[in-house]
């Protein structure tokens, strides 16, 4: 996975070959992820449709991942028959599946609008270069409590190995051009967090 690098290594994991590829892989080694096209993988992972293509056929060679012509479409599934595929799939989990883990988790708390996470762990997941994160910085922007909050973050701090640190802003709040703290936030990297729509409101 290191050969032939035109990519810039992630800052977030510099030992893969490209923030492309981690976030490809980060994808389709997610639990519960199925075969998909080219196209949707792409999209998923935000990355090119022609970037996506190299990356899965290096990947493919190296027979990481596999994929096969349903008709005209191809179709790309993670290799979980690899000796470390769980493995691969935890360190997945801890670094570029983080904002999913806290999508998931958060899905349950009330009154969430958005969730972002900034700092450090944000600046080298956009590709910042810096020492690894020491914990991740989440802002959620709603009416929700923050004990509520704190407390469905700590199961993702138990898998990722990192302290999870949210703060509740008001809309009015994160709005704000007067708040110096959230200026602060918006000024840096922010990385979205999908929380599930119909259940965080």
């Amino acid at each position: 996975m290191i050969e032939d690098v035109s990519e810039s290594a992630p800052a977030l994991v510099p030992i893969f070959r490209s923030a492309q590829q981690l976030r490809l892989l980060g994808v389709l080694f997610a639990p519960q992820t199925e075969a998909l096209s080219v196209g949707d993988l792409a999209e998923r992972a935000d990355v090119a449709q022609a970037t996506a293509s190299r990356e899965l056929a290096r990947l493919a060679e190296h027979g990481i991942v596999l994929d096969e012509m349903v008709g005209r479409t191809r179709l790309v599934h993670a290799n979980r028959s690899l000796p470390w595929a769980v493995d691969l799939q935890a360190l997945l989990a801890k670094t570029v599946g983080v904002p999913a883990l806290l999508g998931e988790v958060l899905a349950d708390v009330r009154g969430i609008d958005e969730v972002w996470i900034f700092g450090s762990w944000a600046e080298r997941y956009v590709g910042h270069a810096g020492p690894p994160p020491a914990d991740v910085d989440v802002a959620v922007v709603g009416t929700s409590p923050l004990n509520a909050v704190r407390s469905a973050c700590r199961s993702v701090e138990t898998r990722i190995g990192l302290e999870v640190n949210p703060v509740v802003l008001s809309r009015e709040q994160w709005e704000s051009t007067d708040d110096g703290f959230t200026q602060t936030i918006r000024s840096g990297a922010l990385v979205p967090v999908a929380v599930p729509i119909g259940t965080a409101i």
